[in-house]
C-alpha cells in the first residue's frame, strides 16, 4: 500500500467592503479535491497554516476549523457608512492558507514506483 501528499497554496482569498454600506461576513470553505488532491485526499490538521493581512479598516477571520475533510472559516470586513468618505472606513483583507494533503492508496502513480513498497525488507534468518 502507499500513499501520495501534496501541499496546496498558498490560496489568497481577499475581500473588500469599498462601495458596500452592509458589513459582510462570509463562510470560505476549501477541501483537498477542489484544488486537484484525488477523491477521498484528507488534510492533516496540523499542516494548516493561514496568514492574514488586513489592508484597510476592521476586517479579520474567526471560526477556523480544520479536519481530515475539510478548512473552514468566517471572514468579517466592515462596511463604511453612508457619507461622503463611502469606502474610506471599509474593511479589507487578505487570507492566506497553504494545507498539505495526504492519500493511501493500493497503486502506485506511474513513475513512482520505487516510492512504494507492498511489502517490507526481507530480513536474512539468524545463525
Amino acid at each position: 500500500m502507499g500513499y501520495q501528499t501534496g501541499t496546496i497554496g498558498p490560496i489568497t482569498y481577499s475581500q473588500d467592503n469599498t462601495g458596500v454600506n452592509t458589513d459582510t461576513d462570509d463562510t470560505i470553505n476549501y477541501t483537498p479535491e477542489q484544488f486537484g488532491a484525488p477523491p477521498g485526499a484528507q488534510i492533516i490538521p496540523g499542516q494548516v497554516q493561514q496568514n492574514q493581512h488586513v489592508t484597510r479598516g476592521t476586517a479579520y477571520v474567526h471560526n477556523m476549523t480544520a479536519t481530515a475533510d475539510a478548512i473552514s472559516f468566517d471572514v468579517f470586513t466592515q462596511a463604511a457608512n453612508d457619507s461622503w468618505f463611502f469606502g474610506w472606513h471599509s474593511g479589507a483583507i487578505d487570507v492566506s492558507t497553504t494545507f498539505t494533503w495526504f492519500y493511501i492508496t493500493d497503486n502506485a502513480l506511474e513513475g513512482g514506483e520505487q516510492f512504494f513498497m507492498h511489502e517490507g525488507p526481507a530480513v536474512p534468518a539468524s545463525k
